[in-house]
C-alpha cells in the first residue's frame, strides 16, 4: 500500500497491464533532528488514517512536461497548459483548479482555460504532495535537502508564501518510511490505487518504451488513464471526488 489519500470512490474499467516500474529507495543520511510528530502532522495535514506499509520509489522517468487531464467520466485526456515546463500537479480541493509547480514559481492553473496566477516562488521546493484537506491555503511540499540528505517536507501558504518547515527524525523508521512515500508518486485513494507503469512496443526502429499512468482498485482489473503511447508520462495526482486525473506528459525527443 503506498501513501493513502483521504477521497471518495469513482468507478473504473478493465485493461491488461504490465510490471509497475520501481526505483529503489535512498538510504537514510543527515544530522539527527528529533520530531516523534512529523508523521502524525502529515497524516493529519492530508486526511489520511493509517501510514502507508510498503514503501514504494518513483518509477518515473518524467523530469517536467505539459499538464494533462484524464476525466473518467468520459473517457478523454486533455492538455492543460501549452509548454512543457511544469510539474508535480494537485487538485485544489473544492475549487475547479489545480497547482503545480512552473521551474522554481508555485501556480494556480485554473482548468476553465484561465490565465495561470502566479502564488509565490521558491527556488528549492522539489514537489507539491497534495493541498490541506481540512486547510486548502496550504500546501505539503518536499524541499531540496544537501547532497547527503534526504528532502525536507514542508508547508506552504498559498495566501502569503510562507514556507514552513515540519522536521522529522531520521532515526525513526515510522518518519522515514513516510518520508519516502512522500518522495515517490505512488498513491492510495480509498480503495483505489494510481501507479507508474513502463510499457513498451516493437517498431521498425527498435523497442519503444514509456510509462503510462495507471489506477487498479479491490472490485475490477487496472485501467491505463493516461494512454501516452510513446510519450512519458507520471507524476499523479487524483481530484478529491476520484473522477479527474492530473498527470504530467513529457514532449517527444
Amino acid at each position: 500500500m503506498a501513501l493513502m489519500v483521504n477521497v471518495s470512490h469513482g468507478q473504473s474499467k478493465p485493461v491488461t497491464t504490465n510490471k509497475p516500474a520501481t526505483q529503489p529507495a535512498a538510504k537514510p543520511t543527515g544530522k539527527p533532528h528529533v520530531s516523534s510528530s512529523f508523521t502524525e502532522k502529515v497524516l493529519q495535514f492530508l486526511g489520511i488514517s493509517d501510514s502507508p506499509s510498503t514503501l514504494k520509489g518513483p518509477g518515473d522517468e518524467v523530469v517536467r512536461g505539459e499538464v494533462w487531464i484524464a476525466d473518467r467520466t468520459s473517457g478523454t485526456t486533455r492538455a492543460v497548459t501549452r509548454d512543457d515546463s511544469y510539474r508535480s500537479p494537485v487538485f485544489i480541493p473544492g475549487q475547479n483548479a489545480l497547482l503545480a509547480m512552473q521551474e522554481d514559481k508555485v501556480v494556480r492553473i485554473t482548468l476553465g482555460g484561465q490565465p495561470n496566477t502566479v502564488l509565490s516562488s521558491h527556488k528549492d521546493i522539489v514537489k507539491l504532495i497534495g493541498v490541506g484537506l481540512e486547510d486548502p491555503g496550504k500546501v505539503l511540499v518536499l524541499i531540496r535537502g544537501s547532497a547527503e540528505e534526504h528532502p525536507r517536507v514542508g508547508s506552504l501558504s498559498l495566501s502569503t508564501g510562507y514556507l514552513q518547515a515540519i522536521p522529522y527524525d531520521p532515526k525513526s523508521p515510522q518518519d522515514l518510511q513516510m518520508l519516502e512515500s512522500l518522495e515517490g508518486w505512488s498513491r492510495t485513494y480509498g480503495k483505489e490505487y494510481v501507479y507508474i507503469q513502463r510499457q513498451t512496443k516493437d517498431a521498425m526502429s527498435g523497442t519503444i518504451e514509456w510509462t503510462d499512468v495507471f489506477l487498479s482498485s479491490s472490485s475490477s482489473a487496472p485501467v491505463n488513464l493516461s494512454s501516452c503511447n510513446g510519450q512519458y508520462c507520471g507524476q499523479p495526482s487524483l481530484s478529491q471526488d476520484t473522477q479527474l486525473l492530473a498527470f504530467v506528459k513529457s514532449r517527444p525527443k
